[in-house]
C-alpha cells in the first residue's frame, strides 16, 4: 500500500495519479475537512491549465493587470491569472482521487513514520499502519521530511485577511521595500467588494501586517477573517527521497522563492513522482530540470532582498519600458530562466542588478 500524508491539493492530485494506474493508495489528513484552513492567496497563473484539466467553477476572479509598487513608484503589467476558491479546488482534487480509487481518511494525524509503516492517531486511538511507500505531502512541518532530513528548514511567516472594501476587481497589487522587509505584501481581489490582503516576512509579521493595514486605512470592522501559515524557502540541499520515502510540494520546499507560490510546482512534482513510482525512475534525478527553475527563483529573491528603495524605483522604471512590457506579457513568470534571458535581450540595463546576486 502507498500512504500519502496530507490531503492538500498536491497530495490528492498525486493520489489520483497513482490510483488511476491501479495502485493501492490511502491518504491521511489530520484536519476533519478538506480545504480548510485556507493559507494562501489562491492566485495562480494559466500554467495550471497545462498540468491538469481545469474547471472554471472554482475560479472566484480573473485578473488582467498586476501593479508592482515600491515607495512612491509603480508599474502595471498585463497578466491573465486566476483567483481560486481554494476550498472548492481542494475538494475537487480530493474527489478526483476518490473517483480514481484512492481512500482518504480525515481526522487522522500521522504522528510517527517508520521504514515500512506510519503511526496514526484518530478517534479510534493510536495504531500502526503498514506501508510499502510513504509520501510526505504534509506541508512545511512535514513529519516525513523530518525523518528524511536533518537540515533545519527555513520558512517565511505569512499573514492574510479577507477584507471588505472597494477594489478594482481586475487588478492585483504587490508592494516591495520597507513595508515588508525581505518579501512583499499584496492585495488580491476576489470581487469588487472583497479582497485578500496580506504579507509575509521572517519576523514581526504581525507588526508589519498591522502597519500595512493602517497604510491602507483598513480597520478591524473591515476584516471578515484571517489566515496564517508558513511558506517554505526552497533549499536544493533537501533530500526528497530516501529509500521508500518521498517528499512532494511544500514538504519538499518546492515553492517559488520570488512569490511564495507552491501550487504549480507542487502539482508538477506530483506528476513527476507518480511517473517515477509507476515506472521505476529516480525521483531526485527527474526533478533536476524543475529544480533549476526553483533555484533561479531563489537567486532572484536573494537579489531582491538586497534592494533599497532606489533599486526598486530603478527596477520599476525599466519594467515600464515597452519592450519589457511585451516580454512580461508573453512569458510565464513560472520559468525565470527563459524570462530573464528575454528581459536581458530586450533591456540590457537589467544587468545593473547582477551585482546584487554576488
Amino acid at each position: 500500500m502507498i500512504v500519502i500524508v496530507g490531503a492538500g491539493p498536491v497530495g490528492c492530485f498525486l493520489g489520483h495519479l497513482l490510483a488511476k494506474q491501479g495502485k493501492d493508495v490511502t491518504i491521511y489528513e489530520e484536519h476533519a475537512v478538506i480545504g480548510k484552513p485556507m493559507q494562501c492567496t489562491g492566485l495562480v497563473t494559466k500554467e495550471l491549465d497545462r498540468i491538469m484539466k481545469f474547471r472554471k467553477d472554482f475560479v472566484l476572479n480573473r485578473l488582467n493587470i498586476a501593479r508592482v509598487c515600491s515607495h512612491k513608484n509603480y508599474a502595471e503589467i498585463d497578466v491573465d491569472e486566476y483567483v481560486l476558491d481554494r476550498v472548492k479546488f481542494d475538494r475537487y482534487l480530493a474527489g478526483m482521487a476518490v473517483k480514481s480509487g484512492a481512500k482518504i481518511v480525515l481526522g487522522a494525524e500521522v504522528i510517527d513514520v517508520g521504514r515500512n509503516s506510519v503511526v496514526i492517531k484518530d478517534k479510534k486511538g493510536i495504531r500502526r499502519i503498514k506501508a510499502e511507500i510513504i509520501i510526505g505531502a504534509d506541508g512545511p512541518n512535514s513529519i516525513v521530511a523530518k525523518k528524511i532530513n536533518k537540515i533545519k528548514r527555513r520558512n517565511y511567516i505569512g499573514l492574510q485577511a479577507r477584507v471588505r472594501g472597494n477594489f478594482e476587481d481586475n487588478k492585483y497589487i504587490t508592494y516591495f521595500g520597507g513595508i515588508c522587509p525581505g518579501f512583499f505584501a499584496w492585495i488580491v481581489p476576489e470581487s469588487r467588494s472583497i479582497a485578500r490582503i496580506g504579507l509575509a516576512c521572517k519576523r514581526d509579521v504581525r507588526g508589519c501586517f498591522n502597519k500595512f493595514l493602517r497604510k491602507l486605512k483598513m480597520n478591524n470592522k473591515d476584516i471578515i477573517d484571517k489566515q496564517g501559515g508558513l511558506i517554505p524557502i526552497y533549499d536544493g540541499k533537501i533530500d526528497v527521497q530516501k529509500g521508500n520515502m518521498y517528499l512532494v510540494g511544500d514538504s519538499a520546499g518546492q515553492v517559488k522563492a520570488t512569490t511564495g507560490g507552491g501550487l504549480v510546482f507542487g502539482l508538477k512534482a506530483a506528476k513527476i513522482l507518480a511517473d517515477c513510482i509507476i515506472n521505476g525512475k529516480n525521483y531526485s534525478k527527474m526533478l533536476r530540470r524543475m529544480n533549476k527553475e526553483l533555484y533561479m527563483h531563489l537567486m532572484i529573491r536573494r537579489m531582491l532582498n538586497k534592494f533599497n528603495d532606489r533599486d526598486f524605483s530603478y527596477l520599476i522604471k525599466l519594467v515600464k519600458g515597452k519592450k519589457v512590457q511585451n516580454v512580461l506579457k508573453e512569458s510565464s513568470r513560472e520559468y525565470p530562466s527563459k524570462l530573464m534571458f528575454k528581459l536581458l535581450l530586450n533591456e540590457p540595463r537589467f544587468l545593473f542588478f547582477a551585482k546584487k546576486i554576488f
